[in-house]
């Protein structure tokens, strides 16, 4: 811009804090989703984890019952209960298994929010400097047109009748 006049490096300028204002905003909504995106995998988690616990009570009460409630009638219910809690058992592990993969999930996720956020940080750093660009750019602009007015010859001084 340094081979341009004042008034071309202030229209490049603005033009130059449009884009950057444009970028600033597209990073702004990228990171919006980011963050959006971890706060349902955070969620994904949590409900994971519910589900984990619920049916590990659901075990120990299946286990409690077992030994208290049916221990008289066990031979009738021991396949019964058998299958109960291998049922329990094989939901409990792909709920397990399902956490690590929400959990690896939320990682990315987090990673992601942080990169985008990064990535706003520094769109709206541009975008400051675009600011400053075009104020100095408007400066320039208005020293040259105070040179310009100080080399000019004054009006001619008509006489008053």
């Amino acid at each position: 811009m340094a081979h341009q006049n004042p008034r071309q490096q202030l229209l490049a300028a603005h033009q130059m804090k449009r884009l950057r204002e444009l970028r600033e905003r597209t990073a702004l909504s990228a990171l919006r989703r980011a963050e959006r995106a971890a706060q349902e995998a955070e969620q994904a988690v949590c409900e994971r984890e519910a589900v984990i616990r619920q049916l590990q009570q659901q075990r120990q009460q299946l286990s409690h019952r077992i030994v208290g409630d049916c221990a008289a009638r066990m031979g009738l219910l021991s396949a019964y209960a058998s299958a109960s809690q291998e049922a329990l058992d094989d939901q409990l592990e792909r709920a397990e298994y399902g956490l690590i993969d929400d959990e690896e999930a939320l990682l990315t996720a987090r990673r992601k929010a942080n990169e985008a956020y990064q990535k706003w940080l520094y769109s709206v750093g541009q975008s400051q400097s675009a600011a400053s660009l075009v104020a100095d750019a408007g400066k320039a602009v208005r020293r040259d047109q105070e040179v310009r007015q100080e080399r000019e010859d004054p009006p001619p001084h008509r006489p008053v009748l």
